[in-house]
């Protein structure tokens, strides 16, 4: 069997089994998703993988695939009384506003690499809410499912039939933010238990 297949599937497994302990930890009250946050990735994670389909990211696109179905879903939990984040702040307000005006520029450019790179920089904002909830509540994001998530990228870049900006920035980016954001749980966390 192929290698990138295996990796393309672990990878989507992956995805799922990330859903999965973040999900969880909504239910059991722990983990409380950031609307604006998740609204925004439920958009561009779609963007993302469209760009890699069609572009012969073949297995490595598989964990994006996934994870954009899975994302709506989170998405639509967030909107569900008690489940998502009441703590949307005038910051985040902006970052909305700045994620959906980026949008624009993805509809007028008609190119699948503009595409990608303008819904990875929307991406991008789109965590700021998250680690500003996060600074002041830690405990309010899955740290196992940040760590889940970080494996899946790295399996799915590495399981792309073709490697390029459009299959690759995505992943990449998505796989750093997650790296800043797990370093910010795990340091907060930390900190705040000694005090």
């Amino acid at each position: 069997m192929d290698l990138k297949i295996v990796l393309g599937t672990i990878a989507a497994l992956l995805a799922f089994f990330s859903s999965y302990l973040y999900i969880l930890d909504i239910f059991r009250g722990n983990t409380k998703p950031h609307t604006y946050t998740w609204l925004i990735w439920a958009i561009v994670t779609m963007i993302a993988f469209l760009g890699q389909w069609v572009s012969g990211g073949g297995p490595g696109s598989w964990a994006t695939g996934v994870s954009a179905l899975l994302t709506t879903f989170i998405l639509l939990l967030s909107l569900k009384g008690g489940y998502g984040t009441k703590d949307i702040t005038n910051f985040d307000k902006v970052c909305l506003a700045l994620a959906l005006i980026a949008i624009l520029p993805w509809l007028l450019a008609k190119s699948v690499l503009w595409s990608v790179i303008l819904a990875t920089a929307i991406d991008l904002i789109a965590f700021f809410p998250t680690m500003r909830k996060t600074w002041h509540a830690p405990r309010s994001e899955s740290l196992g499912s940040m760590y889940v998530d970080s494996v899946k990228h790295s399996l799915s870049m590495f399981s792309m039939n073709s490697y390029s900006l459009i299959n690759l920035i995505y992943p990449a980016s998505v796989l750093l933010t997650k790296f800043i954001i797990i370093v910010e749980i795990v340091y907060l966390r930390a900190i705040r238990k000694t005090r």
